[in-house]
């Protein structure tokens, strides 16, 4: 399982796989989203940067298609 450490600044580097599913390259932008108590998701952030979904009534997981959990990638 990916994992990842939180630095002093609290960045982290996903890892290259992540990146990969995800289509993020340099200088994109993501979101965190709420999944569950303590538990987030993270997904590309969209063009609008507002989170807006295409799809009303999808759970956040399914809106996220290729997202990967945060709890599944950072422990």
């Amino acid at each position: 399982m990916p994992s990842a450490m939180v630095t002093f600044n609290g960045r982290i580097t996903l890892p290259t796989d992540i990146r990969k599913q995800l289509g993020l390259k340099t200088g994109d932008k993501v979101e965190f989203v709420e999944i569950g108590k303590g538990q987030y998701a993270l997904r590309p952030r969209t063009d609008a940067g507002n989170g807006a979904s295409p799809r009303d009534g999808a759970s956040e997981r399914e809106e996220m298609g290729v997202g990967v959990s945060l709890n599944e990638t950072v422990q």
